[in-house]
């Protein structure tokens, strides 16, 4: 038994389910609907102590789940307040049940029975950073995917995930999705900040897709389901995280082309090319204001519209070119 959410409107709600083998896949199955705050189930006797109300664990019995006050503790540890969960956490997580540690020649067996994508995630949550070296030893915490549903690896990767740090989060979607193999020849295979964010942003969609094609991770669900109710969820995360990134790319072109822009039209002014008018000094582009200012300028019968004109596209142009506009 595991205790799921899902997204609402008004936040998330809440749910026992358990995971059952139906066929060659295993499938979740409400068992109890929790609403928006599981809270609302937990009694606080007194002290530094908790229990979990009896008339569900009465509920759960009634529908041939057999359960106890330390399963649902467990289940129910992180809606119970702060002080309190603080106090307990170490001794409830400490009970739980933990199955046999199987030899390294079992364990490199059913590593490869677990989906990539499931393998590459739980790695990097567990050790902080993901090489697919990695998954060429043992790596016993692994089998926390086994006999389970794809919903209930999901809601327990989801609640991993929360942990992650903000600078995490660009690093761990990159290794979750092996993006590296939309990059290949390149050399900082684990550095997406090296990226052109608009190749990450393709790569990244393409992958999301791929899993969501891929029949071994859905476990007989639809495409449509794992997209909106479990994949959805990185779109979201990943384009949040990367909003600052994306839009410092963004000012980066608008000034390259603003800069392009100026140059051009100062070219086509002063009758050089552009790259002729960046290759000049501070000293060499002074000289060529002054020489045409001096025809220009109404003081000397010049056009005083014209001299305006040049005035405003030598600014631009110094300041283009990283100068200061002091003439």
């Amino acid at each position: 038994m595991y205790l799921a959410r899902k997204r609402s409107r008004g936040g998330f709600r809440y749910y026992l389910r358990v995971s059952e083998k139906q066929g060659p896949f295993w499938r979740a199955r409400d068992l109890f609907d929790l609403g928006e705050d599981p809270g609302d189930f937990i009694r606080y006797p007194g002290g530094v102590s908790f229990y979990v109300d009896p008339e569900l664990e009465e509920e759960l019995r009634e529908q041939g789940v057999e359960t106890d006050q330390w399963e649902l503790e467990r289940l129910f540890l992180r809606f119970v307040r702060p002080e309190i969960r603080e106090r307990l956490w170490p001794y409830i997580t400490r009970s739980e049940k933990r199955a046999p540690r199987p030899s390294r020649k079992e364990q490199m067996r059913l590593q490869e029975t677990y989906h990539p994508f499931d393998k590459r995630r739980l790695v990097f949550l567990k050790l902080g950073g993901f090489s697919p070296r990695m998954l060429g030893r043992p790596l016993w915490f692994l089998n926390r995917l086994r006999d389970k549903s794809r919903d209930e690896i999901e809601q327990f990767l989801w609640e991993l995930e929360d942990r992650l740090r903000p600078r995490e989060v660009v690093s761990y979607i990159y290794a979750a999705f092996a993006l590296w193999d939309y990059f290949p020849g390149r050399l900082t295979r684990f550095v997406p900040e090296a990226r052109l964010q608009q190749e990450l942003d393709e790569a990244f969609l393409s992958a999301v897709c791929r899993v969501a094609q891929d029949e071994a991770f859905r476990m007989g669900l639809s495409e449509e389901e794992v997209l909106r109710e479990y994949l959805s969820r990185y779109v979201i995360l990943y384009f949040d995280t990367t909003e600052g990134t994306r839009r410092m790319f963004e000012e980066r072109r608008a000034t390259h082309w603003a800069r392009k822009e100026t140059l051009e039209r100062a070219a086509r002014y002063f009758g050089l090319s552009p790259e002729a008018l960046s290759r000049l000094s501070r000293k060499e582009l002074l000289k060529l204001f002054r020489e045409r200012a001096k025809v220009l300028h109404p003081d000397r019968g010049g056009d005083k519209e014209a001299f305006v004109e040049l005035r405003a596209i030598f600014e631009e142009l110094m300041e283009a070119l990283g100068y200061q506009r002091r003439l």
